[in-house]
């Protein structure tokens, strides 16, 4: 009886961990969601854990699956984006050579391509946004950038930027996130803003996907 019933409390910390992952809008939200994943498996374990202890007679037992519980639902609900890689695809010395860059240039931070792939996604899928990037200094040592995705809708940003920072030598970089569509996701053209921001300069470029 008691496995039965630790199932189906189980069943239900998963269906809510996975609803505890949108905002109120159906979108990802980092910081929105990780409070919310907090408070949200905080009361969701409180209550598995009193139920639990009813139908078990064993308060004890209910108190530590509930807490449990709680702290799963609330870890869950703060993934957002997932899967991010960054790696190099050009050495500083061949980056060079195909911008025809001399130091005496200065310092040059360049997106040299953007993309979202799948091009045409439907609600619940994942679209892989995946930026390349150079950074070029004079003195080529190791600079630190900040790589961020924007995901505007209607005019309007979806949910918050992603942001991830990043310490690499002079060189080209490949940079990718997945972004999950919730299963509500309306349909449209959607625009993603990839930035790289650094000390040494900065670059933006738009990239496209449709929901349909």
């Amino acid at each position: 009886m008691f496995r039965r019933i630790l199932a189906l409390a189980m069943i239900v910390i998963f269906t809510l961990a996975l609803a505890g992952c949108m905002t109120e809008s159906g979108y990802y939200s980092p910081e929105q969601s990780a409070g919310a994943g907090a408070l949200g498996g905080a009361a969701t374990g409180a209550a598995l854990g009193a139920i639990i202890g009813a139908a078990t007679g064993a308060p004890a037992t209910g108190a530590w699956i509930g807490a449990a519980s709680g702290a799963l639902v609330g870890g869950v609900g703060a993934y957002l984006y997932a899967e991010h890689a960054n790696s190099e695809i050009s050495s500083s010395q061949a980056a060079a050579q195909s911008y025809n860059y001399n130091p005496s240039q200065g310092n040059l931070v360049r997106i040299d391509r953007v993309s979202a792939n799948p091009s045409v996604a439907r609600p619940g899928q994942q679209v892989n946004l995946e930026m390349n990037y150079t950074v070029l200094t004079p003195d080529n040592a190791p600079t630190s950038v900040t790589l961020v995705r924007e995901v505007h809708y209607g005019g309007q940003m979806v949910g918050q930027p992603y942001q991830a920072t990043v310490t690499n030598a002079n060189g080209t970089f490949t940079d990718s996130v997945d972004y999950a569509l919730p299963s509500g996701a309306a349909s449209g053209s959607y625009t993603v803003t990839s930035r790289v921001i650094s000390s040494y300069g900065t670059d933006q470029r738009d990239s496209y996907f449709r929901i349909q």
